[in-house]
């Protein structure tokens, strides 16, 4: 976490800018002038400690009553502002910004699971498809034969018998077929669990690694974390 402190312009209040976010606190008018608009930097090494440093070194900042230009710091240690020595509300400050989370490996074994019966669904359509054309194929072959050499003709009726079987079963196997009703059972499902644990927002079918690349759940901002 890395945060822009300084005054608000606009309402001279005290201004955090965290990447984009742009929070306000106290009252309008209660950050002096001397306190610049961009004035220090938080930056964070860990939950409670931080690296506070000038952002311009005509600015000023004290850290338990010492001037500094750049310090270590915890959440316990006193921060002041300008020659006023304005007072900064760190722990409110951290409290607020509190970096917004989300743990979404869980989803990863969502989307195996998703991934694996979407495939097996596809390759038993597949071998329909393949069973559909088998008896064509031996049907052309048995005439192939038959033009060849007048001695395959007797064979002729094994050709259509077998063709004919196999017709028939890839017949039962398209009647009997339910993997569109199950294709959209598991639609329904995986857009169930597929969401973000934070917002519940559905997140698309894109591939788990893809979606750790997204760094952030495009409902509630909430940051992923890998």
């Amino acid at each position: 976490m890395e945060l822009i402190i300084g005054r608000d312009g606009a309402t001279a209040k005290l201004k955090v800018v965290n990447d984009t976010q742009v929070t306000l606190f106290g009252e309008a008018a209660s950050v002096p002038s001397d306190v610049s608009r961009q004035h220090c930097q938080l930056t964070a090494i860990n939950d409670n400690t931080f690296v506070i440093r000038n952002i311009k070194s005509a600015n000023v900042t004290w850290v338990n009553g010492v001037e500094v230009q750049s310090k270590r710091i915890t959440k316990d240690d006193k921060i002041q502002l300008g020659q006023s020595r304005f007072d900064l509300p760190l722990e409110e400050i951290l409290e607020q910004m509190k970096p917004n989370l989300v743990d979404i490996k869980p989803l990863k074994q969502v989307w195996e699971d998703y991934s694996k019966a979407t495939i097996a669904i596809r390759k038993r359509q597949q071998m329909n498809n393949l069973l559909s054309r088998i008896p064509i194929f031996l049907t052309m072959l048995g005439g192939l034969l038959i033009a060849l050499s007048e001695s395959i003709r007797p064979y002729s009726i094994t050709f259509t018998v077998i063709a004919l079987l196999i017709m028939a079963y890839g017949f039962y196997r398209q009647a009997t077929d339910r993997a569109i009703d199950k294709q959209e059972r598991l639609k329904k499902q995986f857009q169930r669990d597929y969401v973000c644990p934070k917002c519940g927002r559905f997140l698309g079918t894109i591939d788990y690694d893809l979606l750790l690349q997204n760094n952030n759940c495009p409902g509630c901002k909430a940051r992923y974390i890998k």
